[in-house]
């Protein structure tokens, strides 16, 4: 029964909207594909904000983009940590976790910003429907700089 209980919540069963984004990213920390598939919603979409100030575009990607770039991912490389979040949760199944974010390279920190995902309930697990986020290269100046708290 508790390798069961263990395995449903490393897939998302019995997690908190806030513990299924923090299990992704774990997943993607270990480059675990499968984990992190197992956290995406089948029409899931994501979108970043990125490059300098006056050149921003917007990337996309698609559940199977998502956890094909989780597999090619190198375990330990790389860590986002949430400096602040605050989730929103809908008793009919819906959740929104915001997070300010710091994302390290082997180590160093690498770019900050504001991460926004959109969950829902499905059965007894929230899977990730979409995301969003700012990418703000540091170039070695300081998180509050870069990204300053609202």
């Amino acid at each position: 029964m508790l390798i069961t209980s263990a395995a449903a919540a490393a897939m998302g069963d019995d997690l908190s909207p806030l513990q299924t984004v923090e299990r992704l990213h774990q997943a993607m920390a270990e480059a675990d594909a499968a984990t992190a598939a197992a956290l995406l919603h089948e029409d899931y979409r994501g979108m970043s904000l990125q490059g300098a100030t006056d050149k921003r575009h917007v990337y996309v990607e698609s559940k199977g983009k998502a956890v094909h770039d989780v597999a090619a991912l190198h375990k330990g490389e790389w860590q986002i940590r949430f400096l602040k979040t605050t989730t929103q949760i809908d008793p009919n199944g819906m959740a929104h976790v915001w997070a300010r974010y710091v994302f390290e390279l082997n180590g160093i920190p690498n770019h900050c910003g504001y991460e926004s995902y959109g969950l829902l309930r499905d059965g007894t697990a929230w899977k990730i429907v979409s995301f969003a986020d700012t990418d703000n290269a540091l170039k070695g100046r300081g998180v509050d700089e870069v990204c300053p708290a609202p």
